[in-house]
């Protein structure tokens, strides 16, 4: 068994040489040749093909050059025979170009994209403690991009009596200036409530005027006191503000609250 076995290996590896070197190729048996030999039977005139030197290509221009008036010259009907062809197959391979530009110029222009759309937005007010924690944020927008204006409140003066100890004894002084033909009112602050106001005022020196004549009325015990500080509030203006900046600046805390507006 195992000398067929080997018999049988020896006539395949004889088999295998002989087909691979084309001793088989008169029974149609080979391999494909890779030379490929018919190429080299196909030339025409190979032995005329030769490397001209730079000098002799600069020779063979000039007798082109000089040869051209010549080509001017009626052609015979057979070179108008093969450049008829010519002619027709330029014709041919300029349609398709032709096509495609028409199909190019038919294509409708893409739209351009719109532009983000931008608003001037408003938010406030805010007091002096509440823009300083405003700043620190308004720091990380790019320059430019935002302004803060301030408005000043003025303040308020008020002619003032009291503070009283109860309601009785606001009530029996209260009676006492009706009795002057002198018009009151609550003070309306819980700091200086139970009191009587008699007059309030836009200045300090008006306030003061009305208290001295108080006192030539026979008023006693009044006194200028602060109705209302001066105050400076402030109000954010973002000139241009696209959506992002909007939602951005939306979500801080120290808004408080506070929503951006479309400017008036």
């Amino acid at each position: 068994m195992i000398r067929f076995a080997i018999v049988l290996l020896l006539l395949a590896n004889a088999g295998y040489y002989a087909f691979s070197h084309g001793m088989l190729r008169s029974l149609g048996w080979a391999p494909e040749n890779p030379a490929e030999p018919e190429r080299l039977q196909q030339q025409v005139n190979p032995e005329a093909l030769r490397i001209m030197t730079r000098e002799e290509m600069e020779q063979a221009q000039k007798q082109v050059q000089s040869a051209a008036p010549a080509a001017e010259a009626p052609v015979n009907p057979a070179s108008e025979t093969v450049a008829k062809p010519a002619a027709e197959a330029d014709k041919a391979a300029e349609k398709p170009a032709d096509k495609s530009a028409d199909k190019l110029a038919e294509k409708p222009a893409e739209k351009p994209e719109k532009p983000e759309k931008r608003e001037c937005l408003v938010a406030g007010s805010f007091d002096a403690k509440q823009v300083e924690a405003l700043r620190l944020q308004l720091a990380k927008l790019p320059e430019g991009s935002w302004k803060l204006d301030s408005t000043t409140s003025a303040g308020r003066w008020m002619v003032y009596v009291g503070k009283f100890s109860s309601q009785d004894a606001l009530d029996k002084r209260r009676e006492e200036l009706r009795a002057l033909d002198i018009s009151t009112d609550r003070a309306r602050l819980a700091s200086l409530e139970p009191g009587i106001s008699l007059g309030r005022f836009s200045t300090e020196e008006a306030a003061e005027r009305h208290l001295a004549a108080m006192g030539r009325k026979g008023v006693s015990g009044a006194k200028v006191v602060v109705d209302r500080p001066e105050t400076i509030n402030y109000t954010l203006r973002l000139p241009r503000a696209d959506a992002a900046t909007k939602k951005r600046v939306q979500s801080w805390h120290v808004m408080d609250g506070k929503d951006l507006q479309t400017c008036s």
